[in-house]
């Protein structure tokens, strides 16, 4: 299944649900929550993500049955979800006061790309094919990739220069074997 076609099956559930359909809000909901849920990640430490994101559901259900608002643009239903989950986080953290325990983790530019296992799976061939020192400097990364490139280096025992020069062969194999899989990368890319 294709991004867009996610996509286009969001819309189309988010649609029908005006029309009062509880089934299809739930297969609405079932596509949204993962990017919900990873847009709320920088509250974790501070609100109840669960009380959010139930929230969000419920003040979208009444969005999809108002018959003066319809939502336009593509992927417009989710954009204007992730808005009211950040929105009802930033309500939370004023009745809490917990504002502190926000991490700085700065917010997603774009909606983020729904899952797709299939892109998935090539990834994780494309990785487990990688030779051993970048592919363990790309493991480092992308599991830890908010440390520094330095600590991330020391962490896997390599100096800093050959740990970056790693890093950028994997990128360079990486994106060689996912375009051999049929994976463009500027399609996937932001």
């Amino acid at each position: 299944m294709t991004v867009d076609s996610r996509e286009e099956m969001l819309e189309t559930a988010f649609g029908l649900a005006g029309s009062g359909d509880a089934d299809a809000f739930a297969a609405w909901m079932a596509i949204a929550e993962y990017p919900l849920r990873r847009s709320l990640a920088r509250f974790a430490r501070a609100v109840d993500v669960e009380v959010v994101v139930q929230e969000t559901f419920l003040r979208m259900w009444l969005v999809a049955c108002d018959d003066t608002r319809r939502l336009e643009g593509g992927n417009a239903s989710l954009k204007f979800a992730l808005g009211v989950a950040r929105n009802v986080a930033h309500e939370e953290l004023r009745k809490t006061r917990l504002i502190q325990f926000v991490n700085e983790v700065p917010e997603p530019a774009s909606i983020p790309n729904l899952p797709d296992p299939a892109l998935g799976k090539a990834i994780n061939e494309c990785m487990g094919r990688l030779p051993e020192k970048p592919r363990t400097a790309l493991n480092a990364r992308v599991q830890d990739g908010h440390l520094r490139d330095r600590d991330l280096a020391a962490g896997v025992r390599m100096k800093l220069n050959t740990f970056l020069q790693n890093i950028v062969r994997a990128r360079k194999l990486m994106a060689e074997c996912l375009e051999k899989r049929g994976v463009r990368l500027e399609e996937v890319m932001p």
